[in-house]
């Protein structure tokens, strides 16, 4: 369990943590190297190393920059994290020789605790200091070094295939990002079309109607849509939608459905409630934006006679409208209690009247021409 806890720890503390075993492992080889007898061994290095790891693993506590939602702490501690990497090259603790093979872990770390552009312009300033530290006159690292068979040229490019590999690392951090956002909004999603499903039962006793409803809506508004040149709404969203649509009624009283005169002001407050539902099920998820307001304003009206907000013309959503047009053909054309069932034919007459006062004409002539292909087909 607390192996998971530590693969789980955000970049902010699991970089310093790493850097702080690291350099505390080295100072220990180092304590062994000198046990076992080296010539001229002091313990000298091994003290600044154990220091500079403390140090390191100060910086995985949670002060109040270091919130995993905070931008400006993770630069913070990129900042830090920069210095301490300078240090352990400029100082050589670990007698590594060539004190500019630790600077090739910055970038990334970069990729780690920065976004995008932070890390374009972090990589600049890295590769700009990179050239200026491999000549400052207390760097072994200058073309008289030890190592000197690996030139100038060599080192940058080396500097240069650490920057690239922070890139690479950046992209697959997005692209994992991307995958989890989407998985969790499939799981969102089924989670909300189990709860949903299991009101239909109750939606069917209190209106005396099918189930079959939530599918036909469903198909009338897909073909609504594509004959409208719709684009960017997923079948998914008007599936949805017309469950939502025929769950929303256990949110009424039982009567309401049998009752054949006007309703009252309270009573037509009380429907006015269900436009509220996919608010209150999908806010704050995402991906489910659209369908909370396709919802919300399906009773709105062109004319801005509609509730709950009034809203006119194309301030109203198309799929909002569609799922309001889909309701009252399908309200129309299916018996009930008080009244018989219209045909097709009638129901989109009475559509008809409406365009210009509650639908989009456009819209009615969508209807049509899709009423006229499905009779055509059939």
């Amino acid at each position: 369990m607390k192996l998971r806890k530590l693969m789980l720890l955000p970049a902010h503390r699991s970089v310093p943590l790493l850097l702080g075993c690291m350099t505390l492992l080295a100072a220990l080889l180092d304590i062994v190297g000198g046990g076992d007898g080296r010539a001229g061994w002091t313990g000298q290095s091994a003290v600044p190393a154990i220091s500079l790891a403390m140090i390191a693993w100060s910086l995985i506590g949670r002060a109040p920059w270091q919130a995993e939602t905070s931008a400006y702490g993770r630069l913070f501690t990129l900042l830090l994290v920069s210095l301490f990497v300078v240090a352990v090259a400029a100082y050589d603790p670990l007698s590594l020789g060539s004190t500019w093979l630790p600077l090739l872990f910055l970038p990334v770390a970069g990729s780690l605790l920065a976004n995008g552009k932070a890390y374009a312009y972090y990589a600049l300033f890295y590769l700009a200091f990179f050239s200026v530290y491999l000549y400052v006159p207390w760097s072994d690292a200058g073309p008289a070094a030890a190592d000197a068979a690996l030139s100038g040229a060599w080192r940058m490019l080396a500097a240069g295939g650490s920057v690239l590999l922070g890139a690479v690392v950046l992209a697959s951090r997005r692209q994992l990002a991307a995958q989890m956002e989407a998985r969790a909004l499939r799981q969102h999603k089924r989670q909300i079309i189990n709860m949903l499903q299991c009101f239909i039962p109750v939606g069917e006793r209190k209106t005396q109607t099918s189930r079959r409803e939530i599918s036909e809506m469903s198909a009338l508004m897909k073909s609504l849509w594509s004959e409208c040149g719709g684009a960017g709404t997923k079948d998914w969203e008007i599936e949805l939608l017309s469950l939502l649509h025929f769950v929303s009624r256990v949110k009424l009283p039982d009567y309401m459905f049998e009752k054949a005169e006007k309703l009252s002001a309270f009573e037509l407050e009380v429907v006015k409630e269900h436009c509220y539902m996919a608010k209150e099920l999908c806010e704050g998820v995402p991906g489910f934006g659209e369908i909370q307001e396709a919802f919300l304003y399906h009773h709105e009206k062109v004319d801005g006679t509609g509730y709950p907000y009034r809203l006119k013309e194309d301030r109203i959503p198309l799929l909002s409208q569609m799922l309001g047009m889909a309701e009252v053909f399908l309200a129309l054309t299916t018996a009930r209690s008080y009244r018989q069932a219209m045909s097709e034919e009638a129901a989109c007459e009475e559509i008809r009247k409406l365009a210009g006062k509650s639908f989009r004409q456009d819209l009615v002539d969508a209807l049509e021409r899709v009423l006229e292909r499905a009779a055509a087909a059939s």
